[in-house]
């Protein structure tokens, strides 16, 4: 009897004691042997999307901008201003920042704009509230070189339509900041008048008279002028003869026969105009092919 009442005891105690464990998880603590699933790390993102790989993110003043860093020295920056609507990753993929960034040593950063139908404030007008995307890029610069060490003053402008038409009122407002512009279906918007600077800028610009969206005639809404206006403003800039070369390029897209680029002679600083033919305004670019035809710009 005795020994039947500690058997039942004994048992009963190791029931209870193996149905504490099992509600705590066992006693090695895996859950009874489940393992617990992977933590998956959260997706960098920067200025709503995705960071692609060896790219970071700044920001300023609230506004996100993806950067590339070259691995060596930093040779100067190259800026890349995105459509409207656009972002910075589409610019940036345009382009290939990243491989200009490999190339060429340059730090590329590719911000936000502060106009959510232009992208940019980049109308010029004469008012004061229009240059804050101008005052934007000047701190910008001024962070970048402050954090990056970079003592090189290089700077290259890369403006994909209101992209473009950011970069030639950065062209207008601190044209003594800037090396190179290469505008790609962006032309000026506004009033000469509001641009009368005399510092010369080397500049390119490419667009097709197939694109319809951002004629190369210009366009009344949003008060954006031809292509041959803005470009003759710059050479008056520039101090360049009429006389121009022309030569023949490859297509900028698989469609295209080419691209006609023509350079206008005894520039003080070199001024290209590269048409593009039967090339709409939103198009798969070959960002090889249309950095080989601006490659000058670099010299």
């Amino acid at each position: 009897m005795k020994y039947r009442l500690a058997r039942d005891l004994t048992l009963s105690i190791t029931i209870i004691t193996a149905t504490l464990l099992s509600g705590c998880g066992g006693s090695g603590g895996d859950g009874g042997g489940t393992t617990p699933a992977p933590v998956t790390p959260p997706t960098a993102k920067c200025a709503g999307a995705t960071l692609d790989s060896g790219a970071s993110c700044v920001t300023l003043d609230s506004r996100d901008a993806i950067v590339y860093k070259p691995a060596g020295e930093i040779k100067g920056i190259a800026l890349f201003l995105h459509g409207a609507p656009g972002t910075p990753k589409k610019v940036s993929s345009i382009f290939n920042a990243k491989s200009i960034t490999a190339d060429k040593q340059l730090l590329s950063v590719s911000p936000q704009g502060s106009n959510n139908f232009w992208g940019w404030e980049s109308l010029n007008d004469g008012e004061s509230t229009s240059v804050k995307d101008v005052k934007f890029i000047e701190k910008l610069f001024t962070q970048l070189r402050a954090d990056n060490n970079i003592s090189n003053d290089k700077v290259y402008v890369f403006g994909y339509s209101a992209g473009g038409f950011m970069a030639y009122k950065l062209a207008c407002h601190i044209p003594e900041q800037i090396t190179a512009i290469v505008s790609l279906a962006g032309q000026f918007r506004g009033d000469f008048t509001h641009c009368s600077t005399s510092t010369p800028v080397t500049l390119h610009h490419f667009h097709s008279p197939a694109d319809t969206d951002v004629p190369m005639s210009g366009r009344r809404t949003g008060n954006i002028e031809s292509v041959a206006n803005t470009l003759t403003h710059w050479r008056d800039i520039n101090g360049c003869d009429e006389a121009s070369n022309t030569v023949n390029n490859s297509g900028v897209i698989s469609t295209s026969t080419g691209t006609e680029t023509q350079t206008w002679q005894n520039c003080n600083r070199d001024i290209s105009f590269s048409e593009m033919d039967s090339v709409s305004h939103e198009a798969s670019y070959d960002d090889a092919i249309l950095r080989q035809i601006y490659s000058p710009i670099f010299n």
